[in-house]
C-alpha cells in the first residue's frame, strides 16, 4: 500500500555520487540530536551501493546502546524532519522517513540487532559481487513495474532474493 498516492510511488533512478554525501551529512545533524546516545551509524540500501538503480531515499541505520529511543529522543529526531513511524509492529526496529517524496529513512536498532546484521551483510555482498547486483537490479526493475504503487509489496517481493544470497553466504562460511 502506498500511505501518500503517486507523489510516493516506487520509481528508480540512476545513482547518484552525492548519496554518500548525503548520507554524512543526515548523519551529522542525527549525532546533534543524540548527544548524549552510544550510537554506531551505517548507510545501508541501494544508495550505499554504487551504479545500481534505488529509489532516490538515503537508508541511514543507527546501532543504540539504550535502545529503544525514549520520546524525548524521538521528538529531537522529529525536529530535523523527520515522521516516526508509532505503529510498527517490530519491538527492535524504530523507523523514521523524511520529507513527501521521501529523501531519507532512518532504522533504529539496538546493538548487535540480526535485523541490521542481515542489512550489513546483503550491502556487503552486493559490493563485492557485480553478477548478483545485475540481478538483484534486475528483479528490483520488474518489480517497480509491477507493485509501482505498493511499497511493502515490492519490499516483500524483494526478500526472497535476499534471503536466497544470505543463505549461500552462510553456506560459503561454514
Amino acid at each position: 500500500m502506498n500511505f501518500f498516492g503517486e507523489i510516493d510511488a516506487i520509481i528508480l533512478h540512476e545513482y547518484s555520487i552525492d548519496y554518500p554525501q548525503k548520507y554524512k551529512v543526515e548523519v551529522t545533524l542525527l549525532e546533534s540530536v543524540l548527544p548524549d546516545q552510544k550510537c554506531k551509524f551505517h548507510h545501508i540500501g541501494s544508495t550505499a551501493i554504487p551504479n545500481i538503480l534505488s529509489k532516490p531515499i538515503v537508508d541511514i541505520a543507527v546501532e543504540l546502546e539504550s535502545f529503544p529511543l525514549a520520546k524525548e529522543e524521538i521528538a529531537e529526531v522529529e525536529k530535523l524532519g523527520y515522521r516516526y513511524w508509532n505503529s510498527n509492529p517490530n519491538e527492535n526496529h524504530q523507523f523514521f522517513f523524511k520529507n513527501i517524496p521521501r529523501t531519507h529513512h532512518l532504522h533504529v536498532y539496538p546493538f548487535g540487532g540480526k535485523k541490521l546484521d542481515r542489512e550489513l551483510r546483503f550491502r556487503d555482498i552486493l559490493l563485492q559481487d557485480e553478477k548478483l547486483k545485475v540481478q538483484y537490479e534486475d528483479l528490483k526493475k520488474n518489480l517497480a513495474k509491477k507493485y509501482r504503487m505498493d511499497r511493502e509489496k515490492y519490499t516483500d517481493m524483494k526478500s526472497e532474493f535476499i534471503n536466497s544470497v544470505l543463505q549461500l553466504d552462510e553456506a560459503d562460511q561454514i
